[in-house]
């Protein structure tokens, strides 16, 4: 039996367009959507998969360092390329892909992934598309089970390429399915030779986002303000505000409070994506994250209630191009990446394991976006008076993209230095 090579790749673009519809200062505060980023009341078996989704990116988040630095990840793209890996995995190689994955098996890989992100990507107001698709070396026979669950749970078909014979065309139509999955902002995901004659199979996730505000900053109120980062220094920063003559009871804006943080959640037009700052009360972000670590992250956001809320936040562009092979090894799943990895439910005709895990991420939040959503809005009852509440974004902070259907993290980020 020869032995070949899987390459698992997660090519993630965000573009987050802040402040790209019209000012809401006339609008009726019922029409604005909710402040909650999530809902209610959740089914248990869908609960499960977003805290396990959850826990992944925080096991990513606090093993990627250094710790004091900036880092975005995309949560659901991470589990989506490896649940599809999973699906095909046996014996050792599943247990402990399961163990990374918080899941209790790779038979619940593909279960109810696909409806933690569902009702997001119907949003008519914003865009997010998210796309699976797996190339296999051109000849190789894939077992039929494997193949039925990429379709009726991925959405995604198997392409041919011939990686043996020219691997080189290959990474060139790989890329550019990505670049176009992607609006053009990962136009070379894989650099030249970085695929070879030994690759099998490559299966890629692309997430893009472009979605704006349901309350706008206003571009003209933006001003170096002191940001502080983790060691102590103090550089400067372009500050987003709200009008301070607006009523802060128009404002659709979230906030809870808890031991040592601040959260403030402000949603996207529409009310189906919702992003939310977790602020700590020092500039260390360790607290906060052993908070998250032990409550979870759906906790923390369910505490989250509608205020008046004068924020002011940074605008910055993070990106982050990380190599996670060596990070799921150490959190628990070293047998994929070795010659003793069995994923026999891939194929039969080639020994296959795990080249290498690529997570590629760029975020930018500013006050323009893409698209101007002003008059789309979610039917909401008038929030009762409240008093303005201060939060000024100015030291280490956590931002978190979640679906509000569901509760599902979309992105999470650790900001240290917006510059």
């Amino acid at each position: 039996m020869r032995a070949g090579r899987l390459t698992v790749l997660l090519g993630v673009t965000v573009l987050v367009g802040v402040a790209c519809g019209a000012r809401h200062t006339t609008q009726p505060a019922r029409s604005l959507p909710s402040p909650v980023p999530v809902i209610a009341t959740v089914p248990a078996y869908l609960a499960a998969t977003v805290a396990a989704d959850d826990q992944l990116g925080l096991d990513l988040l606090t093993s990627i360092g250094p710790p004091d630095g900036n880092l975005v990840l995309s949560p659901a793209s991470v589990a989506l390329a490896l649940r599809m890996v999973a699906s095909g995995a046996a014996g050792l190689t599943a247990s402990e892909m399961a163990h990374v994955l918080h899941l209790p098996n790779v038979a619940a890989a593909a279960q109810a992934l696909p409806y933690t992100i569902g009702a997001a990507t119907h949003d008519t107001a914003n865009t997010l598309r998210v796309a699976n698709t797996v190339w296999a070396q051109q000849g190789m026979p894939v077992a039929a089970p494997f193949a039925n669950t990429l379709r009726t749970r991925f959405g995604s078909t198997i392409r041919p390429a011939d990686f043996e014979r020219d691997p080189d065309k290959a990474t060139n139509q790989i890329n550019a399915a990505v670049a176009g999955q992607t609006n053009g902002m990962i136009p070379h995901l894989f650099p030249a030779n970085s695929l070879d004659s030994s690759t099998r199979m490559v299966l890629t996730n692309a997430v893009y986002l472009a979605a704006s505000w349901a309350q706008a900053f206003d571009p003209k109120l933006t001003s170096p303000a002191p940001f502080t980062r983790p060691d102590g220094s103090v550089v400067q920063v372009p500050m987003m505000h709200q009008d301070p003559n607006d009523d802060p009871e128009q404002r659709p804006f979230g906030y809870a409070a808890g031991p040592g943080y601040q959260a403030v959640t402000l949603p996207y037009t529409g009310g189906k994506l919702a992003a939310t700052v977790l602020l700590p009360s020092g500039t260390s972000l360790k607290p906060l994250l052993d908070l998250l670590r032990a409550n979870g992250l759906p906790s923390m956001l369910k505490s989250v209630h509608p205020a008046g809320v004068d924020i002011a936040m940074p605008k910055f562009t993070l990106s982050s191009n990380v190599d996670l092979t060596a990070t799921l090894a150490t959190l628990g799943m070293p047998t994929a990446f070795s010659d003793r990895a069995d994923f026999s439910g891939i194929t039969t005709a080639e020994q296959l394991n795990i080249q290498t895990v690529q997570h590629d991420v760029m975020v930018r939040v500013d006050e323009h976006g893409t698209t101007a959503a002003a008059a789309t809005g979610v039917g909401m009852q008038a929030t009762s008076a409240v008093a303005r509440t201060e939060v000024i974004v100015n030291r280490p902070f956590l931002l978190v993209i979640t679906d509000t259907a569901t509760g599902g993290t979309l992105f999470l980020a650790r900001v240290t230095n917006p510059t």
